[in-house]
């Protein structure tokens, strides 16, 4: 016969599961910061072992023209060295922005379709520009592992994933992660996990169109 459960230990229950949830929210939010614990998102990536990579979960959104915000700011230094700001690029190009690291398995294997659709784009002549954000690790290990892969486009170091706060609540979640500026400088598209070639040319094209 089965024991019916004591009204006395319902409280205690329904406590510790309110508990756990929050403790699980806690360590989704801690994901994308700092950390000492070692088997933190954070310091996983820096070790570059790959364990416990998180996913996007492959959502795409493409944003009306008069749905956009107000134009992001995204300022930093290129794994080179060189000074880059989106600001320069506001009334010339639509800019692809993507959030990369050499330690996450989905950005490696759409890195070759980000190289074959930016080799389109320049031969075709559009005004379209890529720029990488190298998330948790540092330019000389990125500047190795572009030069490896042979991935020809620029990318900003940002050891401290501290890039992604220009964008706002508008900001990636986790790498890879793909947003596309209008050439205002507004986000007029977001992908929100691994891409192929197919659907990358497909967001620059429409937000090409949009443009009038």
């Amino acid at each position: 016969m089965t024991r019916p459960t004591s009204p006395s230990s319902m409280p205690y229950a329904v406590s510790r599961r309110t508990a756990l949830g929050v403790a699980s929210m806690a360590g989704l939010l801690a994901l994308g910061a700092c950390s000492s614990d070692p088997n933190s998102i954070a310091e996983q990536a820096k070790k570059g072992d790959q364990k416990g990579y998180i996913a996007g979960d492959g959502s795409i959104e493409q944003i009306a023209t008069g749905q956009r915000l107000d134009p992001i700011t995204l300022e930093g230094e290129t794994l080179d060295g060189k000074p880059w700001s989106s600001v320069d690029q506001r009334g010339k190009n639509v800019v692809v922005i993507n959030l990369w690291g050499s330690w996450c398995p989905p950005c490696i294997e759409e890195m070759p379709d980000f190289q074959k659709v930016w080799t389109d784009v320049q031969a075709e002549g559009l005004p379209v520009q890529f720029m990488g954000i190298d998330f948790r690790e540092g330019p000389e290990r990125g500047a190795a592992f572009v030069k490896a892969q042979g991935i020809t486009y620029p990318s900003l170091t940002d050891e401290s994933g501290t890039l992604i706060l220009a964008f706002g609540k508008q900001a990636p979640t986790s790498p890879p992660s793909t947003i596309v500026l209008d050439k205002q400088g507004r986000v007029a598209a977001r992908a929100n996990g691994a891409i192929n070639a197919t659907t990358l040319r497909g967001l620059i094209d429409d937000v090409l169109k949009s443009e009038g």
